[in-house]
């Protein structure tokens, strides 16, 4: 606003001494051509005369001087020069201008005018000053317009900055309160989401994630706590009847022997599982993610399938594995490994004599395909989602021995590599695919 006061004044200034210096050169346009300043002075009379007669307001003042001792520069403090120093501008108060011109008119003393001074041979001086009132009166508008416009942006900005500092602090109460509530002990609560999506809703639907994430993991951690609970109570009671037992009994060594084996089996199932639920705790943690290194995939299935074909023949079972040449992954080598023996002990473990169970690795694209198939009884669509929770075992498992953490470890290495676990029916058993992105 400064600024356009500062153009818009400078650029009234510029036009009237423009036109100053026009009223001048016109004038002495007559010294010129006549080299007489008598006839100088008639024009300038005939001029105020003019404004007198037709009553017209004084634009224009003008006035010629002789009389070097009382020059018209006597009151006024010269802006600056033009032509090697023979004019100046400046301005002066409309009554300090008529007292140098002596003239009767209509005009607001306190105005100011201004004024152009032309210096002439042998010591004249002619003077052209302009009423500036209709000038500074458009100034004043200006100059007043410009301080409305200003409250006015300054009320607006306060007002805007009420309404966001009020639409801030009332979306913070509702974190604010919704986080209580969840303090509390409320784990459904979820922050509220508009459809503005600004930098809150965005906020909100990542909280929201967490605290889904958060109450997916205390649900599990119920589950688990729940199942641990009653998975280790059968093998700790048998454990401890079998000792509470031989306290009272009088056994021979071959009796002894027998309860020493089985209370070591029953310890051995209690050391199985709670390595079973380390080994799911650090992979959910991330604890081996620094320990990836390039693995020879086809190497391990090698080996692995080495392993397992001498199993599957002791059960009667056919074993066929294969794997791409030069397959490298980048991954945890002991995870991935365990993995694979998780799902081929399953897969050994349901599927019956006569059946099959074939191991393939491959590469499609970008992507590294791991598959275990058996021709066992397979998982019913709508409970392969479940049982990749820990201790969930189907009806058909439960009198096969086991802790149900198997598939649960598979999910958790799984997630823990980027990768994706599918179980599709392999008509008839089961089938488990495990894609890795390269």
């Amino acid at each position: 606003m400064a600024s356009i006061y500062w153009v818009a004044a400078g650029q009234i200034r510029e036009q009237t001494d423009a036109r100053l210096t026009l009223q001048s050169d016109l004038l002495l346009s007559l010294v010129k051509s006549s080299n007489s300043l008598q006839i100088l002075r008639d024009a300038i009379q005939t001029r105020n005369e003019e404004h007198d007669e037709q009553g017209e307001p004084h634009f224009y003042v003008y006035a010629l001087t002789t009389n070097t001792k009382l020059p018209f520069t006597k009151k006024m403090e010269a802006e600056y020069f033009s032509e090697a120093g023979r004019r100046l501008f400046g301005t002066l108060m409309f009554s300090d201008v008529l007292e140098i011109v002596d003239l009767e008119i209509d005009v607001k003393r306190d105005a100011y005018a201004r004024v152009i001074i032309t210096r002439l041979p042998g010591g004249a001086q002619l003077l052209v000053a302009a009423d500036m009132s209709e000038q500074n009166t458009l100034l004043r508008k200006l100059y007043e317009s410009m301080w409305l416009a200003v409250g006015l942006m300054f009320l607006l900005a306060v007002l805007g900055g009420w309404l966001m500092g009020y639409g801030v602090l009332r979306r913070i109460d509702s974190i604010r309160q919704t986080a209580g509530e969840i303090i509390n002990g409320d784990l459904s609560q979820r922050m509220v989401v508009t459809r503005r999506n600004d930098e809150f809703d965005r906020l909100s639907l990542v909280l929201n994630s967490m605290l889904q994430r958060i109450e997916s993991l205390m649900k599990a951690t119920r589950e688990v706590t729940d199942n641990l609970a009653h998975d280790l109570r059968n093998p700790l009671n048998r454990l401890r009847n079998r000792l509470d037992t031989s306290r009272f009994q009088p056994l021979d060594a071959e009796h002894f022997q027998q309860v020493r084996q089985d209370a070591l089996q029953d310890v051995d199932d209690l050391i199985k599982t709670f390595n079973a639920l380390l080994s799911i705790a650090q992979a959910e943690s991330g604890v081996h993610r620094d320990d990836w290194t390039p693995i020879q995939l086809d190497q391990l299935i090698s080996d692995l399938g080495e392993l397992y074909e001498a199993v599957a023949e002791e059960e009667g079972i056919k074993f066929s594995y294969s794997a791409q040449a030069g397959l490298i992954l980048a991954a945890n080598r002991h995870l991935i490994a365990q993995v694979i023996t998780n799902l081929l002990d399953n897969a050994v473990k349901y599927t019956p004599k006569d059946g099959s169970i074939q191991l393939t690795a491959e590469q499609r694209a970008n992507e590294i395909i791991i598959s275990v198939s058996d021709t066992g009884p397979g998982i019913p669509a709508e409970e392969r989602e479940r049982v990749f929770k820990r201790f969930v075992r189907l009806d058909n498992a439960r009198s096969t021995p086991g802790n149900g953490l198997g598939l649960s470890l598979v999910k958790a290495v799984a997630d823990l590599h980027g990768a994706q676990v599918e179980l599709v029916d392999n008509q008839p058993g089961l089938k488990v695919i495990l894609r890795f992105t390269v």
